[in-house]
């Protein structure tokens, strides 16, 4: 919070004895055409164990999302059966949200490739 005001201070003081501003210069078109930058990754050496990871907590969720599904449905059914309707509002419930993490996760390389490849200009 400090530093905000005494870069205003900063700022008054030097438009105040000189007068002008002046604005340091931005990256014109050109320098921007010589960026040539992409992802590495095979620069890191654990960058494999990191996939491996990935891939694994990726497929554990998906495991963790399937079973609660199941237990979900099995609750509803139960329910069901026992003519309980508060059981079958909740376990109807939690068998949805289920349903669409499955579909979330399911599809989250695809949505991660979609965002990826989007131009933000």
């Amino acid at each position: 919070m400090f530093h905000h005001f005494a870069a205003v201070a900063a700022v008054s003081s030097v438009t105040a004895s000189t007068g002008v501003l002046s604005q340091a210069t931005g990256l014109t078109d050109s320098d921007l055409n010589k960026l040539n930058v992409s992802p590495n990754f095979s620069f890191f050496p654990f960058m494999q164990l990191v996939s491996d990871m990935v891939g694994g907590l990726w497929a554990l969720s998906l495991y963790i999302a399937i079973a609660a599904w199941i237990c979900a449905a099995i609750a509803w059914i139960a329910g069901r059966v026992i003519h309980s309707g508060p059981m079958q509002q909740y376990s109807g419930t939690v068998f949805i949200w289920c349903a669409l993490a499955t579909m979330i996760l399911g599809s989250s390389m695809a949505i991660v490739k979609f965002f990826a490849t989007q131009a933000l200009f």
